[in-house]
């Protein structure tokens, strides 16, 4: 069965196949609107078995129609987001590849800087895989570079580097200085950055408003609605229950989703250089470890020790491993009634802020450190500039700075220094500091570096041109962190908002009612269980809102956990 994206689309076939093409996603137009009529035929199905159910008659045949074009809108926006996302995030990493390429274009051929660039996708993402087709039309269909520029210029989703690539193009063909091209578009796109940040900031600024409304004023309306029914004698419709238990999850992950599409997130990947490691004698190693027992298994322990630390500093999400460790206890002491607890959603609270806590702690290590050295990365290649202006030698001038003040990066610098005397080539080392760290940015420093410094003596410009690109984007990462703050607190105060609602609702109007000998209002668990799916959804929020990573919301998702059990537990509940 073959389907037309013509009759499921209202996109040319032509368009279609470049939004597929700029979301990397690798299907045809016929076969993606095949998935899109089978995902939308499937979900009509389940909207109608829903219907089925007593307590869901009444949304017939509101959910057999609803489900499916909620899913065929889902299907056919999805890559356009993913092609917006996408451009994003190559317009983000832009100005850092033509700083990088402005280095090497008088010292290497221009493919093979584009080839560089491809390698390094732990560095450039996005603009590493378009330089892939560049690649890949050279080396595969055999195109000249410049046939293999212009068809990345008429395919890819950025319109930033569709006009890079064109005006290289005429530098290129016109026998233009690249270097002067290149320097001239950092600074043209530095701006454009700018802008662009301050429009997602903007756009911030509604979804922050939407979730207010739809997310927390809404709730609490509705709940007042179930209290106002239920203190009437009166039943409540199922619809009122549709919306907190399906609309507002479904509803709050969608925001998540839109949020973090629009966001420029903190990069917290950790990079590695696969390479064949150093093994050093046994005669470098102290003769008391060797001979002493007791010492050497005491070594052993902090290896192991050790080891355990340095997977979570590889992939923090490793830390999950230690969610057992916290949960079980718990478990254990509330089965045998060491714990005692008033609602089943305040276990559930608890073993939910449990789980969370080791990958809480892991993650914000690893944001801590990536920010340490984003900040002290500047200071050493102020540092590096300053000796290299001299004439010392790459090999000198980490000898010389190892003892610099520049944070943690003296540290690493001192590592590679001992292993340099241990008989570890000054390249090897520098590899090996990109190790440890572990960040996007040292390793796109030590990159440029030990190319440059392989392909020219001068890295005066190409050090200078880094610093400014560097210091850049800690000016623009310092303006979305104090924007971001003031929509932290727009979420604190809704959600401070909503629990003081449920509280003057249990408290106030209760006994206000009580003197009347009215019967009093038993949604108890209701409130409980809205209060803790609102804290989940709005910790994530309020974290992808403050520094755009959605990991960055557990924090605030645990502080918002723990309220709602004090308040339900300890003080409604006592």
């Amino acid at each position: 069965m073959k389907a037309y994206s013509p009759y499921l689309l209202p996109l040319k076939r032509d368009d279609f196949k470049k939004i597929l093409r700029g979301a990397m996603l690798s299907y045809t137009p016929e076969h993606y609107s095949t998935i899109t009529l089978f995902g939308s035929a499937s979900s009509s199905i389940a909207g109608y078995v829903i219907t089925l159910m007593p307590k869901f008659k009444f949304m017939f045949p509101l959910l057999p129609l609803l489900f499916p074009l909620v899913t065929y809108a889902f299907f056919t926006t999805y890559p356009a987001i993913r092609m917006k996302s996408r451009k994003t995030k190559i317009d983000l990493k832009l100005p850092h590849a033509i700083t990088y390429m402005q280095a090497f274009c008088e010292v290497l051929p221009l493919y093979e800087i584009f080839k560089m660039i491809y390698r390094e996708k732990d560095i450039y993402g996005e603009v590493s895989e378009e330089f892939g087709f560049i690649v890949r039309d050279v080396e595969l269909f055999g195109d000249d570079i410049v046939s293999a520029m212009r068809n990345l210029a008429n395919s890819t989703p950025s319109e930033n580097l569709k006009e890079f690539l064109e005006g290289l193009i005429m530098a290129f063909e016109s026998g233009g200085s690249l270097k002067d091209y290149m320097l001239t578009k950092i600074d043209h796109f530095r701006e454009r950055a700018r802008r662009q940040s301050e429009l997602n900031l903007k756009t911030l600024e509604i979804l922050a408003e939407v979730y207010v409304v739809m997310f927390v004023a809404l709730p609490i309306f509705l709940i007042v609605v179930i209290f106002a029914m239920q203190i009437a004698g009166k039943g409540v419709g199922y619809e009122y229950y549709f919306y907190l238990y399906v609309f507002l999850p479904i509803g709050s992950l969608l925001l998540i989703f839109i949020v973090d599409t629009v966001n420029v997130k903190e990069d917290l990947s950790v990079t590695r250089i696969i390479r064949r490691r150093s093994y050093y004698p046994a005669s470098i190693v102290s003769s008391r470890i060797r001979h002493d027992v007791k010492v050497k298994e005491r070594k052993d322990i902090r290896d192991l020790v050790a080891s355990i630390f340095t997977a979570i500093k590889k992939n923090y999400y490793n830390s999950l491993y230690f969610s057992c460790v916290a949960v079980a206890p718990f478990l254990v002491l509330y089965y045998k009634n060491f714990i005692k607890l008033k609602f089943f959603e305040s276990l559930v609270a608890s073993l939910l802020v449990l789980s969370c806590i080791p990958l809480l702690i892991a993650m914000e290590y690893r944001a801590r450190l990536v920010r340490r050295v984003e900040k002290d990365i500047p200071n050493l290649l102020r540092e590096i500039l300053n000796l290299k202006d001299v004439g010392v030698s790459l090999h000198e001038v980490v000898r010389i700075i190892k003892d610099s003040k520049i944070g943690i990066l003296s540290r690493e610098l001192r590592l590679a220094y001992t292993e340099m005397e241990w008989g570890e080539t000054v390249i090897d080392a520098l590899l090996e500091v990109v190790n440890r760290v572990g960040t996007a940015s040292i390793r796109r420093v030590i990159s440029l570096l030990i190319n440059a410094s392989q392909a020219t003596e001068n890295l005066r410009e190409v050090l200078l041109t880094t610093i400014e690109d560097f210091e850049f984007g800690l000016k623009l990462k310092g303006e979305r962190f104090v924007t971001g703050l003031s929509y932290l607190f727009i979420v604190y105060l809704s959600f401070c908002i909503f629990l003081y609602t449920i509280y003057s609702i249990n408290t106030s109007f209760l006994a206000s009612f009580a003197e009347f000998g009215v019967v009093s209002f038993s949604g108890l668990d209701l409130m409980y269980r809205i209060s803790i799916m609102l804290a989940v959804f709005s910790g994530i929020i309020a974290g992808q809102m403050e520094k755009g990573h959605i990991l960055h919301g557990l924090k605030h998702m645990c502080v918002f956990v723990v309220s709602s059990v004090i308040l339900f537990e300890f003080v409604l509940g006592g």
